[in-house]
């Protein structure tokens, strides 16, 4: 894979740009790097142009000053890869595809630069706030990580994670997603902490969103259930309950990419075919 360094504000971002063809950006989830996207990346890159980042402060993305203390947003991040679009030289609109935190991530991209993209493909995420108890919860492992040095306190989300018959039959998943926890770094998994614990309720605001839109999940994700991401696709839905677009995932819980990454890639190419299909 074809990985490059991408220069802004004062930092270095790292992303994978493979393959040809229209544009597909995977924004991959936390505690994660790009690296939870390989079966997609692998799949979608015949057919398309697949640009796969890492999310600043993490994999080989690199912070800013004061973003471990400060945290990073969703809209920080967003403008980041608003800014490496343009760096790319991709100016048409493009789909982009965002697990969980990079659900959050897509949104903003959404909201903030409309007109980058055509398709919003948003996978086992939310719209929603955290309640107080889950910024708590947020605030106390971006702690956690700092006073340890290392990424271990991150990897108490595992179980939460995977669905149990993932757990149970395919202790090969577990142990991958083990790996891209815990090389990521503690400041990095603080700062994204820090940033979603203060994140925005953007709920009341899908349906500003002009892009065709696409809605996956687990169907035993605990996380970001199937009931909650129904609600999302219905309000992004442009044309009634006709267009109420949800894919559910079997055999997988919140990590729906990596626990049955050929029904979630079948539904990204067949979405991103659809939108880029000639009127």
């Amino acid at each position: 894979m074809a990985e490059r360094q991408f220069s802004h504000d004062g930092i270095s971002l790292a992303l994978e740009d493979v393959g040809s063809g229209p544009p597909i950006l995977l924004i991959h989830g936390f505690p994660l790097d790009h690296g939870m996207w390989d079966a997609q990346i692998e799949s979608l890159r015949g057919r398309f142009r697949v640009i796969a980042p890492d999310l600043r402060g993490l994999g080989r993305s690199r912070l800013a000053a004061g973003d471990e203390e400060l945290g990073v947003g969703m809209e920080r991040y967003a403008a980041d890869l608003a800014a490496m679009l343009d760096w790319l030289s991709i100016g048409e609109p493009i789909v982009a595809v965002g697990f969980s935190m990079g659900g959050y991530v897509a949104l903003q991209l959404a909201l903030r630069w409309p007109k980058r993209l055509r398709g919003l493909v948003l996978c086992d995420t939310r719209a929603a706030a955290d309640a107080e108890e889950a910024r708590a919860a947020r605030i106390k492992m971006a702690e956690a990580v700092m006073q340890s040095g290392s990424a271990a306190p991150a990897l108490a989300m595992l179980p939460k994670l995977l669905a149990q018959r993932t757990q149970d039959e395919r202790p090969d998943i577990a142990e991958r997603v083990r790996g891209i926890i815990e090389r990521q770094r503690p400041e990095g998994i603080a700062a994204a902490q820090r940033g979603m614990a203060r994140r925005e309720d953007v709920r009341g605001r899908l349906d500003h969103i002009i892009a065709h839109s696409l809605c996956i999940v687990g169907r035993e994700d605990a996380i970001s259930p199937p009931a909650e991401m129904h609600e999302m696709a219905v309000l992004l839905a442009k044309s009634g309950d006709d267009d109420v677009r949800l894919v559910e995932v079997e055999n997988a819980g919140h990590l729906a990419p990596i626990e049955n990454p050929a029904a979630v890639t079948d539904a990204i190419r067949t979405f991103a075919q659809e939108c880029y299909r000639p009127a």
